[in-house]
């Protein structure tokens, strides 16, 4: 029976080990398309700047430059996009990138496996609550109450 027991400890264990690296695997794969969706956007971003410059061109004008300005201003902010999507990558993973070779190594490691450069000591990262999390809190003072029929009583009535 004893044997049995093990036998069912182990499946659940490894059930576990398996349905975590599904979890990071899916949530790697969905933030890999949000990486993809964002390039695809800056390409046809680069289209358009190409047109509106081509237009201005061919009517020798200066118009447009407004528009060109805001297409950049679009593809900045989709690489910024991009590369907060490869940081939590980076996180499901549980590795960094070495500031020196760009090497992906352990977050736990001092040293770099690739170059041999010592890393940045990183602070664990501080879970911040939204406002609407928050609650207030307010000073109480504690009272001793002794266990007794008529306390027992008002309670019941007040929950009533």
């Amino acid at each position: 029976m004893d044997f049995l027991n093990k036998l069912g400890k182990k499946a659940s264990e490894t059930y576990q080990v398996t349905k975590e690296k599904t979890v990071k695997f899916s949530g790697e794969i969905k933030l890999k398309g949000k990486i993809n969706d964002a390039k695809n956007t800056i390409t046809s971003l680069y289209g358009e700047i190409g047109e509106h410059v081509y237009n201005g061109y061919k009517i020798n004008s200066e118009e447009g430059k407004e528009q060109i300005e805001a297409k950049c201003q679009q593809i900045a902010e989709k690489f910024d996009e991009i590369a907060k999507l490869e940081d939590e990558i980076l996180q499901l993973r549980q590795v960094k990138k070495c500031p020196e070779c760009g090497a992906e190594i352990n977050q736990k490691d001092d040293f770099c496996s690739k170059c041999g450069k010592e890393q940045p000591k990183q602070e664990e990262p501080v879970e911040i609550k939204q406002e609407s999390e928050i609650q207030d809190v307010q000073d109480a003072e504690v009272v001793e109450v002794k266990d007794t029929e008529e306390t027992k009583e008002e309670t019941s009535q007040n929950d009533d």
